[in-house]
């Protein structure tokens, strides 16, 4: 109950703030609001080569991209943070004079305000598939109160679109935001460009060897455990690296990269092959350095699977998981490589050098169907050109 209250104070400032710079005229500028950032990158990145400006960042605390580095001609900067007031001001300030806003995670924030006739709201989301529940479908959602319930809705209609790799993602967003498929724009996802780009892998796989050269010459594990809720404090972390390090030989190197959530929740063992990736800001380029990819109920083997590499999935606490969190499926669709429940299982798998290429093709057409290489270049023709 305190909780919701103070929610509905936050909100009845921030649309006051919001409504009074409504009074403003539109401009023609292009805001992104990000938790992740990893779509806006690439979107921003291919507007810097047009004459579209001013350009506009509002990124909260976890966004680690550097957006700084992109070209554009016109470009700000801001945290979206309620303790930074000044920042947290001009983000509204932009929020409510922009003709395009672009959000890739749930803001409730837009439960209390309203955008203007002639603005695009476009959700890009921060993943190209989905395991997970999330939305309406997440178990926990029934729970909530009416109230929060409503402002969840509130929220999710205010997207005019959202762009997809797949129709199984049109469905899945369809199902977890209660929206039309009308509001889905079959172009791709941004991010999975970089997949397609024989220069940016190879720049991609330099910097992050430039950042750990220790890895050089090494076959590289990546564990990329996803969010798992009530573990912001202590995370039950069951991967036994000691286990890992006796096993496999030195020619074996771990990088572990948590969710930003419950990077601090976890104490790894110091050791010259075990390496915390988590603040690495593009993670793309450490799935181009991994030779097999670790993980659990993620979205990364969407763009995992563009690489054609060895795929395995940790899902110790898959009953639990499902329970609290919610699954859309378990089939080859949702887990293209082998499940293993212990860190005795996933070593065998580790050595073992067969790969089932066949399911890993079916797993990437059916998430990457339209996402085959110029993503982001159709998104911006179509959204652009529209208002033209």
């Amino acid at each position: 109950m305190i909780k919701e209250i103070g929610v509905s104070i936050y909100l009845f400032f921030f649309k006051v703030i919001f409504n009074f710079f409504k009074l403003l005229p539109l401009r023609n500028k292009t805001v992104f609001l990000s938790t992740f950032g990893n779509n806006a990158y690439f979107l921003a990145k291919e507007l810097a080569t047009s004459t579209i400006s001013p350009v506009v960042f509002i990124n909260q605390s976890r966004c680690k991209l550097d957006f700084s580095s992109i070209p554009l001609k016109s470009k700000k900067i801001y945290s979206f943070e309620t303790a930074n007031v000044l920042d947290l001001v001009r983000s509204i300030y932009h929020l409510a004079t922009s003709k395009y806003i672009f959000i890739d995670n749930y803001f409730g924030t837009l439960s209390a305000i309203h955008f203007r006739s002639g603005v695009t709201c476009v959700q890009l989301w921060h993943a190209a598939g989905a395991i997970k529940k999330f939305g309406w479908e997440d178990p926990e959602t029934s729970l909530r109160s009416q109230k929060a319930k409503i402002r969840f809705q509130q929220v999710y209609n205010k997207f005019n679109y959202i762009p997809v790799g797949s129709k199984q993602m049109a469905d899945i967003f369809s199902d977890a935001f209660h929206l039309n498929h009308d509001r889905f724009l079959y172009t791709g996802v941004p991010l999975t460009d970089f997949y397609f780009d024989e220069l940016a892998k190879s720049r991609g796989l330099a910097n992050v060897l430039k950042a750990y050269p220790v890895i050089e010459g090494k076959k590289v594990i990546l564990y990329a455990p996803t969010f798992r809720k009530n573990s912001l404090h202590q995370m039950d972390f069951q991967l036994d690296i000691s286990e890992m390090l006796q096993k496999l030989d030195n020619d074996y190197t771990l990088l572990i990269r948590l969710h930003p959530s419950i990077q601090e929740a976890v104490e790894l063992p110091a050791h010259p092959r075990v390496l915390q990736v988590s603040n690495y800001p593009h993670l793309n380029e450490l799935l181009v350095a991994a030779d097999i990819l670790i993980t659990d109920y993620s979205s990364i083997p969407v763009e995992f699977s563009l690489l054609k590499k060895k795929m395995i999935f940790y899902t110790f606490d898959s009953e639990e998981y499902n329970r609290t969190q919610g699954l859309w499926d378990e089939s080859p669709l949702y887990f293209p490589g082998p499940i293993v429940k212990t860190t005795a299982q996933l070593i065998d798998h580790i050595l073992d050098p067969s790969i089932d290429f066949e399911k890993i093709n079916q797993f990437s057409e059916h998430w990457n169907t339209y996402s085959t290489g110029n993503a982001t270049k159709r998104l911006i023709n179509t959204l652009y050109t529209e208002k033209e």
